[in-house]
């Protein structure tokens, strides 16, 4: 099997690891929490999902950036408008800078001090993450399956 299948293999699995895990909490532990205004739900799931979700970025991170090379050598024609490819990595990229400064936040500020009375706050941010998984999908998905302009640029490869 060519490198490149198992690059975009690999992706896939940690793309679905990071968004179904975000998306188990926001849809079935948030709600939980919220109901019972309790925090310890959302400690409980975070205490045991942060690790793999954490290996499964920065397998996204390691692999996206892998395949970008390939798509674009050197990242030329990034946010090149010309290149929808290039754009459409680039927003991968505009992504992928808001999610590490939302996992940053939540880190250094909201985890630490989370307590039951300010899950609300938390509950926006987890929201928000789990947005921008959904979009990290979907602009993958427009990538590999030739989204606007492209016309299967990624089918072949």
């Amino acid at each position: 099997m060519p490198a490149f299948a198992w690059l975009v293999i690999v992706h896939a699995l940690a793309a679905t690891v990071w968004t179904g895990g975000h998306l188990v909490l926001d849809l079935g532990v948030l709600p939980r929490a919220l109901r019972e205004g309790s925090a310890a739900p959302i400690r409980t799931y975070e205490e045991m999902f942060e690790p793999l979700g954490l290996t499964a970025l920065a397998l996204q991170v390691l692999t996206g950036l892998a395949m970008a090379w390939i798509y674009l050598p050197r990242f030329q024609g990034l946010f090149n408008p010309a290149q929808p490819i290039g754009m459409l990595v680039g927003v991968k990229l505009v992504l992928l800078a808001a999610t590490a400064g939302l996992a940053l936040h939540a880190r250094l500020r909201l985890i630490p001090r989370l307590s039951d009375a300010n899950l609300s706050g938390l509950a926006w941010h987890i929201r928000a993450i789990t947005a921008l998984a959904i979009a990290f999908v979907v602009v993958g998905a427009l990538i590999r399956l030739g989204g606007p302009g492209l016309r299967g640029a990624g089918a072949g490869c």
